[in-house]
């Protein structure tokens, strides 16, 4: 059911709140580019299976708290969804820094206020319910902090304002949106993976099938507004709003 209310909203966004702006101008090489996507995208793939197999179990060893373990990820993440796109964008693809979304300024408030309100919603549904992908524990406000930079900023960023749109460069502005979605899905499947033996195929596969959809939801999103804000906000309410209502209830 959640699933069917999320496709729901999903296609509510795209076909009733706000507008698709004028599509970015098409590249000279579109096959260069869609290499450029490949490329980038392999990467973040290659990060989970890092974080999951060879970081993280060093990281909980070493370090207890949670904060500081967030902390010492920051330079080989920016490093990963930051620094290696822009390189990528700024000196192959020569776009400026006005092609990557950061900027508040929004082309719809209407959709701008429906991605908070999703969020919102995204985010006290599993508080309510106790399920939730990620999971549902209160969390350090040190903590909280950084994974709105290492999680939701440069998720956002390297999946829509990067990812997002060099493919709307390359193949327009729907298949971009379609595309973009399945692959942010795609960069989860090592981490959903990991639970099988704890949840099933079912809840792997539904959770899959929730993380695109949140990828065509925010695409959507950072499409019609032409900003990253409002997708940046939504995601982190969506990812951690649970664990700072667990943490305001205790």
């Amino acid at each position: 059911m959640f699933s069917v209310a999320i496709g729901s909203l999903v296609w509510l966004l795209h076909r009733a709140i706000g507008r698709y702006p004028t599509p970015l101008p098409r590249c000279d090489e579109p096959g260069r580019t869609i290499r450029h996507v490949l490329l980038l995208w392999g990467l973040a793939l290659a990060v989970p299976v890092l974080r999951i197999f060879m970081l993280d179990p060093w990281l909980q060893e070493v370090l207890t708290d949670r904060t500081w373990r967030e902390l010492v990820q920051v330079p080989w993440l920016t490093l990963t969804y930051l620094a290696l796109p822009l390189l990528v964008v700024l000196r192959l693809e020569r776009w400026t820094r006005h092609d990557l979304g950061l900027t508040w300024r929004t082309q719809s408030w209407g959709v701008a206020l429906f991605a908070l309100g999703f969020g919102l919603t995204s985010g006290v549904v599993p508080f309510a319910t106790g399920q939730a992908v990620i999971g549902v524990e209160a969390l350090p406000a040190g903590t909280l902090l950084l994974l709105l930079y290492n999680n939701d900023f440069l998720e956002e960023f390297f999946h829509r304002g990067v990812i997002q749109s060099l493919l709307e460069r390359a193949i327009g502005q729907k298949r971009a949106v379609l595309w973009g979605g399945i692959l942010f899905g795609l960069t989860h499947v090592v981490f959903d993976i990991t639970r099988l033996g704890e949840t099933g195929v079912a809840f792997v596969c539904s959770a899959v099938l929730l993380q695109t959809m949140a990828g065509w939801f925010l695409g959507i999103v950072y499409m019609k507004t032409r900003s990253l804000w409002p997708g940046v906000v939504c995601h982190y309410l969506a990812n951690w709003l649970p664990a700072i209502l667990v943490a305001l209830t205790q």
